[in-house]
């Protein structure tokens, strides 16, 4: 749950509370930042499979019924359950199985950390480094091809017809002979 809170998300308070329904799970937790994202940890180890499918079909319904648009996702911490109970999870929410992670193992932070970095935004990029002139760039790096697909590059201000109507000309002229032989 570190992960998650540093990547911005909120914890949310236990039992989760949806329209005078109450749901009991590990941990939940709403964000990134303005986002609504729910995420829902349940843990798979002392819970029959069929106990977690109810509840997380029952908080996809409970928030159907309330209109929300939030996305949700159900984080299985424990063993996988059965691939018949994943599916019916998967129809109603994003599904992330972590697995069983082994305490005060020295990678296990990062395997769960790898599993729940699909949750979190994207980091910008840096455009500070960026090439200024693309064309420019792309000429310096094809000097190792044949001068008829060097060609082709000089179409590429033209627009994507232009580089096809280039392509053809360059196959039909390559495959004349072969299709001259042939006739």
């Amino acid at each position: 749950m570190a992960f998650l809170a540093n990547a911005g998300f909120h914890e949310l308070p236990l039992p989760l509370v949806i329209r005078q329904s109450t749901f009991e799970f590990a941990a939940v937790m709403m964000g990134p930042g303005d986002a609504s994202d729910i995420v829902l940890i349940a843990d798979t180890v002392d819970a029959r499979d069929a106990d977690v499918v109810r509840r997380i079909q029952g908080v996809a319904r409970a928030l159907d019924l309330a209109r929300s648009r939030n996305p949700l996702t159900c984080v299985l911490v424990g063993p996988r359950p059965h691939p018949d109970h994943l599916s019916r999870l998967m129809q109603v929410c994003r599904v992330l199985p972590v697995g069983t992670i082994p305490s005060g193992e020295e990678h296990s932070e990062e395997h769960l950390s790898n599993w729940l970095a699909v949750l979190t935004p994207l980091d910008q990029i840096d455009t500070e480094g960026a090439v200024a002139d693309p064309m420019a760039e792309l000429m310096s790096r094809i000097d190792d091809l044949t001068p008829d697909v060097q060609a082709l590059c000089e179409n590429v201000p033209n627009g994507p017809s232009a580089v096809e109507a280039a392509v053809n000309e360059l196959l039909t002229k390559s495959l004349s002979a072969a299709w001259g032989d042939k006739a």
